[in-house]
């Protein structure tokens, strides 16, 4: 399963550095706020956030079981692209205990790409395997799970 994704919109802010910013190209709260209200309406769990990193923005996602943290941020090219990483957290305790509790990854990716897929203005839509995107050797597939 791919848990990385890149996509083009205009909808969000790219351009105007906001005064509360901790760097000048933490675009993306926006967009993180807007993907939070999605996550929300589709029920993917309990959403928290947006709060700001020094690249972006990040979201935690809480189900009874599990936790997962969703980041934004823009990758500023000619064409800027928005990228979204999604990363389970397992509890402390199931750790600790060797424990694995069911994976929430699939349903919060699901409802991740239909967010994306639901935005008339959102296109370019690319999923990656994020060791292969972080590694800049992904061109991505249409679909989370092809």
């Amino acid at each position: 399963m791919r848990t990385s994704v890149t996509f083009r919109t205009e909808r969000f802010n790219t351009t105007e550095v906001r005064p509360h910013f901790l760097n000048p190209g933490c675009f993306g709260e926006d967009c993180a706020a807007w993907l939070a209200e999605a996550l929300r309406a589709a029920g993917a769990g309990e959403v928290a956030g947006p709060w700001q990193e020094d690249w972006g923005w990040q979201l935690r996602v809480t189900t009874p079981r599990a936790s997962a943290l969703v980041s934004v941020g823009l990758i500023p090219e000619a064409a800027p692209e928005w990228h979204i990483m999604v990363d389970e957290r397992q509890p402390l305790l199931a750790r600790l205990l060797g424990g694995r509790p069911e994976s929430m990854l699939p349903a919060l990716v699901r409802a991740v790409d239909g967010a994306l897929r639901s935005a008339a203005d959102v296109h370019g839509v690319r999923w990656h395997l994020r060791s292969e995107f972080d590694r800049g050797r992904s061109e991505g597939t249409p679909g989370p799970f092809d």
